[in-house]
């Protein structure tokens, strides 16, 4: 089935999963660090201490994860669904009238939980669930709700943080969240597709698999570097993504309108490769997820060899193909080595795990890069950590396939 007929019999769930997708990008790291210089600003933070709070933050919000995640297990997607909003909804609140950093922690914790959390669990969990045999080109797609705002909200931001403010924006937020995103996701959610437990047993096979089996697999430790390396070191870079445009001298409205390629690389990307999973697997194709990431790494060593106008393309467009590589591979390596019946509980366990390593990077690169380390010599150690993590992906892929 090629990508315009699977559009036009389920577009209303894939629209669904789609803006799930989208909607997450409101809790992300690139969206909240375009509004860091005024938080650190309001509230007298320097980079390690604001990258401390969101951090921590971060760590309280992956663990009540690994259990707020693997309700939609066990609820009708409806229920968890207005459960998310009403979050999410809460952190735009919090962040808009923060007036001390009480009310900024509650405001990154609920942003970090309900957006970068539950938003992107629900889109992914349901669509993987719900498409088996098309999950590849199913995750792909939803997969371009991310991709599409990303393109759009960071010049969209930038107009309205100047006309209402950064705490104004946190309120419009809000309130488009709470009166228009809400009930509209709640009615996609008829469109879910029914898979009965016979037919979700049929589609898993022998994969069918719970947290405890997954714990004990050693593909799982094997994959998990890989898995986490994006959202670990993107966070990073991302969350000081100011300091990186001054160290080599980008405009930062270069840097903004270098997010749109970004995104449209990403987009095509993501088809391309969610096509490729249906026809081979996302085990086998996940261990060259690393290449592309650290390419654009590489493009942080020998800044002259690039145009200066042209540096923040090249390094963002490649970082595009990462994740557009990345994010329908992981999107369907879980259920394609353990099945769909427990995906909740295992998707909040593997999510909980990234959140974790997006906790600690925004800390990590702050203190190192308030130490004077240059980012030449972050990108070396990038480079070498992805080529181990590439090896040990590799070697987790030819166990999978030897056992087949």
């Amino acid at each position: 089935m090629n990508y315009v007929t699977f559009l036009r019999r389920h577009i209303g769930f894939l629209f669904f999963g789609f803006s799930m997708m989208g909607l997450s990008n409101f809790g992300q790291t690139f969206f909240i660090s375009l509004h860091g210089a005024d938080i650190k600003q309001a509230f007298g933070l320097t980079n390690t201490s604001f990258g401390g709070l969101y951090s921590v933050m971060t760590l309280l919000s992956a663990l009540v994860l690994l259990y707020s995640g693997r309700l939609i297990d066990k609820w009708p997607l409806s229920r968890f669904t207005s459960f998310v909003f009403l979050g999410f909804t809460a952190g735009c609140l919090f962040m808009g009238f923060a007036s001390h950093i009480v009310m900024l922690a509650m405001a990154l914790f609920f942003l970090r939980h309900f957006g970068q959390g539950l938003s992107g669990h629900t889109g992914i969990t349901a669509t993987a669930r719900a498409f088996p045999e098309q999950r590849g080109r199913a995750v792909a797609i939803i997969q371009l709700g991310y991709a599409s705002t990303e393109a759009i909200f960071p010049l969209l931001l930038v107009l309205v943080m100047g006309w209402v403010g950064w705490q104004g924006s946190w309120l419009m937020a809000a309130g488009f969240l709470l009166l228009i995103a809400m009930p509209l996701q709640l009615y996609l959610t008829r469109y879910e597709p029914k898979l009965d437990k016979a037919d979700m047993q049929a589609a898993d096979g022998s994969q069918a698999a719970g947290r405890a089996e997954v714990v004990r697999d050693k593909r799982f430790y094997l994959l998990l570097p890989l898995y986490t390396s994006s959202p670990f070191l993107l966070t990073g870079m991302f969350f000081h993504q100011v300091n990186l445009a001054n160290a080599y001298d980008w405009s930062l409205v270069a840097l903004a309108s270098a997010f749109t390629l970004y995104a449209l690389t990403k987009i095509g990307v993501s088809l391309i490769m969610g096509g490729l999973i249906d026809r081979f697997g996302a085990v086998r194709l996940f261990p060259l997820v690393f290449v592309p990431l650290a390419g654009a790494f590489a493009t942080l060593l020998w800044p002259n060899l690039i145009p200066l106008a042209l540096a923040p393309y090249v390094y963002l467009a490649l970082i595009g193909v990462n994740l557009g590589m990345t994010a329908p591979a992981s999107g369907s390596l879980w259920p394609e080595l353990f099945g769909t019946q427990n995906l909740g509980a295992i998707r909040s366990m593997t999510s909980s795990i990234v959140i974790f390593s997006t906790a600690a990077a925004p800390v990590f690169f702050g203190a190192i890069i308030d130490a004077g380390i240059s980012f030449a010599v972050i990108s070396q150690f990038c480079i070498v950590y992805l080529l181990v993590c590439g090896a040990l992906a590799f070697l987790a892929s030819r166990i999978t396939l030897a056992n087949q």
